[in-house]
């Protein structure tokens, strides 16, 4: 999930995504299948920049993740398009066959961040959200908890230099050097 992020360091906002969990999602078994359903989400702002979560293996209908993503939203981006969104795909895990898209949300990016962070307050702000996952007909498909911790506050404004020149997120497996 990388984008060109723009240099001038006022002009993003650093936000901590954490995936905690998902509710009732749809399990699509068979009838003769007494396996648990094992799923993942795809996180990502710009499509040919992707991250993956870890795979939920015994959640089932309910997955639990706990995994979390560090994004920085260029603040130019949300006025010239209000409708930019971080888009969440939740995929069902298959053995043997393609990885099935259960549903997917989209979530407003000015949404991601607190009104005051947005006009230069420097207080963190964090928030849990809660959202229906949408399936391809824009049914709902069960919800999507995260958290959100605005980081700006917390790192030197000289920073997300950590997320690299050319990226715009980075997952905790990755800024902690593994692949766990």
């Amino acid at each position: 999930m990388a984008m060109a992020m723009s240099t001038s360091p006022n002009k993003a906002t650093v936000v901590e995504i954490n995936l905690i969990c998902a509710q009732e999602l749809p399990s699509y078994k068979s009838s003769s299948s007494t396996s648990s359903i094992r799923t993942y989400v795809v996180a990502w702002i710009s499509p040919q920049q992707k991250l993956t979560s870890r795979v939920d293996k015994a959640g089932d209908k309910n997955p639990t993740w706990n995994d979390k993503f560090i994004v920085s939203i260029d603040k130019d981006l949300v006025f010239e398009r209000p409708n930019s969104t971080l888009v969440l795909e939740i995929y069902r895990k298959r053995r043997y066959r393609k990885d099935t898209l259960i549903g997917k949300v989209n979530i407003l990016l000015d949404s991601l961040m607190d009104k005051n962070q947005f006009w230069g307050s420097e207080d963190i702000c964090d928030k849990v959200m809660a959202f229906h996952v949408r399936d391809s007909s824009g049914m709902p498909q069960g919800i999507l908890n995260i958290g959100v911790m605005n980081l700006d506050g917390l790192l030197d404004r000289g920073m997300p230099s950590f997320l690299g020149n050319s990226s715009l997120a980075i997952d905790y497996r990755r800024l902690m050097g593994g692949n766990y």
